[in-house]
């Protein structure tokens, strides 16, 4: 069947047919560990695991592969078969045909699953030898890239989790939330959880701003995003303290200026979108940023609306100058943050 997308992969496995052979992988290791767990009991019942279900954490050689893979499930329709981040880089020329011809020949009782929990793992670009491993997964039964949800199915949820435990939220909380998560729904159910614990002892069951901010750590993209923003409006005192608080929190010097100059190409990339009529979509795909990245152009396309190319650009060459610097230089690398902060907030905005 070869590729196919999540919504034919959940009806795939509520029909109970299954395939001999699931790929699973994407940026959202919550979707991928989520399915193959229904995978598991769509295929085997708990009562019947001991007997039917083998997990391997790499994988095995292949002969060991194929002596669970050809024997007969006892008391459960299925055997299953967990292999956890497969990789064929230790595989020798006589494994990997074996490998091939195993693949070729999933008895139909079997379901043999092949799941990457590594987030940045992809089909694409891959070397010569994994890529023709992959695609004899694939061909032996189907693929699914798990994907993170935009941020409007994010903002949808997060609402609808809040309401099946008893709390609301307002849909611009949900949706800051899901970003102070960074999108990852593996985070944002663990921030969910400790929210509603946090409310249960009160009789106001509305989920508030303050309550995110109290409860949520701040992650560093977030910090530097509202770094930007008292920037943006002159007030300097406030940008400084928040770049001491995260110094304060021993954030290594160079991973600031990494973000923060990060977040300073965005913008630029965004502004040169507004002003050649592009929609954020259109300059997500221009540069190629990834799915769960996009939000990331969103919130730049409203802050760009109101700063100039000029100023932006003008913001980068200061950035420039100090990555340049940061490994030549004696002088300390907060020092040389702080000093391109108080050049940006001395810079005409318009």
């Amino acid at each position: 069947m070869g590729k196919i997308n999540e919504a034919q992969l959940k009806a795939g496995i509520a029909s109970g047919k299954l395939e001999r052979v699931y790929l699973l992988y994407g940026d959202e290791d919550f979707l991928v560990k989520t399915y193959v767990d229904k995978i598991i009991s769509a295929a085997v019942p708990e009562s019947a695991r001991d007997m039917n279900f083998t997990k391997f954490d790499k994988l095995p050689k292949a002969d060991e592969l194929s002596d669970i893979t050809d024997n007969l499930p006892f008391f459960s329709e299925y055997k299953c078969v967990l292999i956890q981040d497969p990789d064929p880089a230790g595989l020798d020329i006589s494994e990997t045909k074996k490998y091939f011809e195993l693949l070729k020949n999933i008895p139909e009782t079997t379901v043999l699953i092949a799941a990457q929990r590594d987030p940045e793992f992809t089909l694409k670009g891959l070397k010569e030898k994994p890529k023709k491993f992959f695609d004899a997964l694939e061909k032996a039964g189907v693929s699914c890239e798990l994907s993170r949800l935009p941020q409007l199915k994010l903002a949808d949820m997060t609402i609808k989790k809040f309401a099946g435990a008893g709390f609301e939220i307002s849909y611009q909380n949900a949706c800051y939330l899901a970003s102070e998560c960074g999108g990852g729904l593996t985070l944002l159910q663990i921030e969910i959880e400790k929210l509603c614990a946090f409310k249960s002892q009160s009789t106001n069951k509305e989920i508030t701003i303050d309550d995110i901010e109290a409860l949520v750590p701040k992650r560093l993209e977030t910090n530097i995003y509202n770094l930007s923003k008292e920037l943006f409006a002159g007030r300097t005192g406030n940008a400084m303290r928040i770049l001491d608080i995260l110094f304060t929190q021993n954030t290594d010097a160079g991973v600031v200026l990494s973000v923060l100059s990060g977040h300073f190409i965005d913008l630029y990339r965004a502004k040169l979108g507004l002003l050649m009529k592009k929609t954020a979509s259109e300059t997500i795909e221009a540069f190629k940023y990834a799915k769960n990245r996009a939000f990331v152009v969103e919130n730049a396309y409203r802050s760009a609306k109101n700063l100039s190319k000029e100023y932006l650009g003008n913001c980068l060459a200061i950035l420039y100058d100090v990555n340049r610097l940061v490994n030549s230089s004696k002088i300390s690398q907060r020092l040389m943050i702080e000093r391109a902060v108080a050049e940006i907030s001395a810079l005409p905005k318009k």
